[in-house]
């Protein structure tokens, strides 16, 4: 055997806003949390495989909180947001989830 075992810890992403999977009238913001050993510099945020420019604000403890806005809302269909990064030990993470955008109901309808 004589082969090198490495451990590393991917980073982790919470916290999201919105959840995932939940329901909105229109998507525009978003946002969310990284753990402590999450590389900033390597982390990419999509929507709707679009990739997008995110607010990284660092925190004393180590972890980042996340804030991203799309130029439009979203007023149908989904937003798939897909997040990628590096840990600090060089491992990598992938999460993805869905935020589904139903039209509310006018009175007259």
């Amino acid at each position: 055997h004589g082969d090198f075992i490495v451990v590393c810890h991917p980073p982790k992403f919470m916290q999201d806003k919105p959840m995932g999977n939940s329901q909105v009238s229109s998507f525009q913001e978003f946002e969310f949390m990284t753990s402590d050993n999450t590389d900033a510099k390597t982390l990419k945020v999509w929507v709707n495989n679009k990739l997008l420019d995110v607010e990284i604000i660092p925190y004393a403890s180590g972890h980042h909180r996340v804030k991203g806005k799309l130029p439009e809302p979203l007023t149908v269909g989904k937003a798939w947001i897909k997040v990628t990064s590096e840990s600090n030990d060089g491992c990598n993470a992938l999460k993805a989830w869905n935020v589904y955008i139903k039209k509310r109901l006018q009175a007259n309808d």
